[in-house]
């Protein structure tokens, strides 16, 4: 019954606000009136917190007599046989988008609090807002009030007074990792996407002025924050997408620095996974990803390869203490591979030409090992590689069995 009276105080906001559509061509124009545009403000907020509270929900009442007309307001957020009760969201989300990306203007000011009320319901509705949202466009913009967020840490930790900057900065936070806990393949691969896009055009010298001062170069630590709270809250989908997390996280890392601290030093969190190794003598980074292959990259020239390696989901890599062998196991294939690295010089000269850096030298069949409990997390933790020389390395298992291997 409670989701009958919210279905009717969504329709009566639709009205109140003049119908969202229309709300949506006069924000091209805005209107002059100032009650006006405080109806339409408040009928959008009050129904994003609606959908994005109860969203996925409200359905309208089932009155079998009745007959919708094709004209008549959207009703629901809710998804019903038809399909067409989406409508009220993508109005609704279209107004959010539409406040959080509108460039600040004498009536709707930068960090007006409108906007950053949009910002919050965003991030607090992903869910309902997703399928009618530019993701790329809203990551963006949310990344743009991030970027500078550092100039408002002292304030923001301390809990003194916040300036309207200040908090659309910390709302635009938190909308980003309510967004990434949602919905972790849509905010990883989106990144991925635009880290692909950004430096595909740092490449491009004509464009390389701009690259630099883009909202993803300067947004940086915001994006590692992220990817450390979705390595902690939630491992298992970081892992179904461990080459785009290990994409972004190259390019948020400082290659000489990596270089000079290692991979533990500047992010812990990812070498968590058994299925990523960073080898300092050869300053290159082994992930093994769900479809069996290993990617290669190297810190130096900031290249990535892909190599077949398993016909399933890689368990774990290792790098020997001496950079010349890579061991990688797949639980799903049940064989444990060794690999030799080409460190000469025309190895280096090799990876910038694409030609392979690794060689497979053998190959084991072991047995497969069986998680504590299905579908727990233990399913991440398997079985590891451990070398105890530069030649010989052990397959320890989750319930402590072994098996040793010479290269």
């Amino acid at each position: 019954m409670c989701h009958t009276y919210l279905y009717y105080i969504a329709f009566s906001l639709v009205c109140l606000s003049g119908c969202l559509p229309g709300f949506l061509l006069q924000t091209k124009k805005l209107s002059s009136s100032y009650e006006e545009r405080r109806k339409q403000a408040t009928a959008i907020v009050l129904l994003g917190v609606i959908g994005a509270e109860f969203g996925a929900e409200i359905e309208p009442p089932k009155l079998p007599t009745r007959t919708r007309n094709t004209n008549q307001v959207p009703e629901g957020f809710g998804l019903t046989s038809g399909g067409s009760n989406y409508s009220l969201a993508r109005h609704t989300c279209k107004a959010l988008t539409f406040l959080l990306l509108q460039p600040s203007t004498p009536k709707l000011p930068a960090h007006s609090t409108i906007r950053r009320t949009a910002i919050d319901l965003i991030g607090r509705g992903f869910t309902v807002w997703e399928p009618y949202m530019d993701v790329s466009a809203v990551l963006m913009g949310l990344l743009e009030l991030c970027a500078d967020a550092e100039k408002h840490l002292t304030n923001i930790t301390m809990g003194l007074p916040l300036s309207p900057a200040a908090d659309s900065s910390r709302s635009a936070r938190h909308a980003l990792s309510l967004i990434a806990t949602a919905r972790p393949p849509a905010f990883i691969t989106t990144i991925a996407r635009e880290v692909h896009r950004h430096t595909a055009l740092a490449a491009n010298t004509q464009s390389q002025p701009n690259v630099h001062t883009s909202t993803l170069a300067r947004a940086k630590s915001e994006i590692l924050r992220v990817i450390e709270i979705l390595i902690e809250k939630m491992p298992t989908d970081v892992v179904d997408l461990l080459v785009e997390v290990m994409d972004i996280i190259m390019y948020c890392l400082e290659g000489s620095l990596v270089k000079k601290k290692g991979l533990q030093e500047c992010f812990p969190s990812i070498c968590r996974f058994y299925m990523v190794s960073y080898c300092e003598r050869s300053n290159r980074i082994a992930v093994g990803a769900r479809h069996g292959s290993v990617a290669l990259y190297d810190i130096r020239t900031g290249k990535c390869q892909t190599i077949p390696g398993h016909s399933g989901r890689i368990t774990a890599v290792s790098f020997a203490p001496d950079g010349r062998y890579l061991a990688t196991y797949s639980n799903a294939d049940s064989h444990i591979s060794f690999w030799q690295m080409n460190t000469s010089l025309l190895g280096s000269i090799g990876m910038l030409n694409s030609a392979p850096q690794l060689r497979c030298m053998k190959t084991y069949q072991v047995p497969p090992v069986h998680p504590a409990s299905p579908g727990s997390q233990n399913a991440l933790k398997l079985a590891r590689l451990i070398w105890t020389s530069n030649r010989n390395v052990i397959l320890m298992a989750h319930d402590g069995k072994e098996h040793r291997f010479m290269v």
